[in-house]
């Protein structure tokens, strides 16, 4: 199945309330360092950006707008512990299992089993909504990067919810990868992916909130991470993204928020 061309169709869907073509960031380079131990021995680290936040601090805006806040996520949080909130894609999955879009029990079982060294002693969410203010959302992802090395981290996984959140997310990871972390995406909006070239990234070609499968499918979930940590291990080319060869099974559907000319001016 071909993958769904998210910038055409959001271009035409702003086009007909009467606004020009969102100006995307176009990037044809991106920043890399390689990893320099064994994927053993490698501290590894989550962003989602699926408006998933623990159920005792309040929830996310779920129509946010340049919103750049971001929770820090206790790694041995329970699967359990999680309210999403968020209306840019359809949440259903995540809101069955979290692991769909914030692998968390994954991971652990992946630092248990040996495949990776230890996971971070804080994984994050946030990014979430619309934000348009491109050198804000670089200005806050310099400041994560100071927390993933506080935390020792040297890989984190960044993963996007809804369209916009793709640019974001790969102008986090250009960031975080500046500074010597090594970071790789997993992206189910592949133009949206390519425009922005985080530096590595592989695509899903799944649904946005299902970026590592569907809810309760452990196996599809690890195998996803593992081969997102594969990339990230070895990848050697700036920009690179690798498409994996995993089939939906059905029709991907699409969620627009629902939208009218009024409520896009409020922003």
């Amino acid at each position: 199945m071909e993958p769904i061309k998210y910038v055409e169709r959001l271009n035409e869907k702003y086009r007909s309330l009467g606004f020009p073509a969102y100006e995307w960031t176009i990037n044809t380079e991106a920043p890399l360092k390689p990893l320099e131990k064994a994927l053993s021995a490698s501290c590894v680290s989550l962003l989602t950006t699926s408006g998933a936040s623990l159920k005792d601090v309040p929830g996310f805006d779920p129509d946010a707008r340049n919103d750049l806040r971001l929770d820090a996520i206790p790694a041995i949080a329970s699967e359990d512990d999680f309210d999403i909130n968020d209306n840019y894609y359809d949440h259903s999955s995540v809101s069955q299992d979290i692991n769909c879009q914030f692998p968390i029990q994954r991971l652990r079982e992946l630092a248990g089993n040996g495949t990776i060294g230890r996971v971070a002693p804080r994984l994050w969410s946030g990014f979430m909504g619309r934000i348009y203010k491109r050198s804000a959302i670089i200005e806050k992802a310099k400041a994560f990067a100071e927390a993933l090395a506080a935390d020792d981290v040297d890989i984190l996984i960044a993963v996007p919810a809804c369209p916009l959140d793709h640019q974001t997310a790969g102008l986090v990871a250009r960031t975080v990868e500046e500074t010597g972390i090594v970071t790789v995406t997993v992206s189910t909006g592949r133009d949206l992916s390519v425009q922005v070239m985080a530096p590595r990234t592989v695509f899903v070609n799944f649904p946005m909130g299902n970026a590592f499968g569907r809810p309760g499918d452990a196996d599809q979930q690890s195998a996803i991470l593992k081969d997102a940590l594969s990339l990230a291990a070895s990848g050697k080319t700036p920009g690179e993204l690798v498409d994996l060869p995993y089939d939906w099974g059905s029709e991907i559907p699409v969620h627009y928020r629902e939208t009218t000319r009024e409520f896009q001016l409020q922003k």
